[in-house]
């Protein structure tokens, strides 16, 4: 069941945003009514994380709202692999990344984006198999 959360409760998973992605997405999403599909959540230690959509909450703050709509993403624990979030989670705490607006001067450029997020979530995932 969708309901909304103020923005400035809705935690982040992960440390930077695609210029590229966030760039595409702004050429369809509608600043004056950003009121989409709600945004997948989960809860964890009493606060709420996204677990995708990063870049569409980040739209959603910079055209003014104060609260976005969200689901509870109970795929989560079901078909992922909760300790990567556990660990996503760390690494935005220790960036003082709290909150989707934290993600401003984290919108990088594609090859910084790969380098930087995709393959440091690589490298986690590798060590992981192990």
């Amino acid at each position: 069941m969708a309901r909304r959360l103020p923005l400035s409760e809705l935690r982040p998973t992960q440390l930077y945003l695609s210029s590229e992605k966030l760039a595409g997405m702004l050429e369809w999403f509608d600043v004056d009514d950003p009121n989409y599909e709600p945004l997948p959540v989960f809860e964890h230690d009493g606060a709420w994380y996204l677990s995708d959509g990063h870049t569409r909450a980040f739209a959603t703050a910079l055209a003014g709202a104060e609260t976005i709509r969200v689901e509870r993403d109970r795929t989560v624990l079901e078909e992922f692999d909760f300790d990567a979030y556990l660990t996503c989670i760390d690494w935005c705490a220790a960036a003082g990344v709290e909150t989707v607006r934290d993600l401003h001067g984290r919108v990088v450029g594609p090859e910084t984006y790969e380098r930087e997020w995709v393959q440091r979530c690589q490298r986690f995932a590798e060590r992981s198999d192990e």
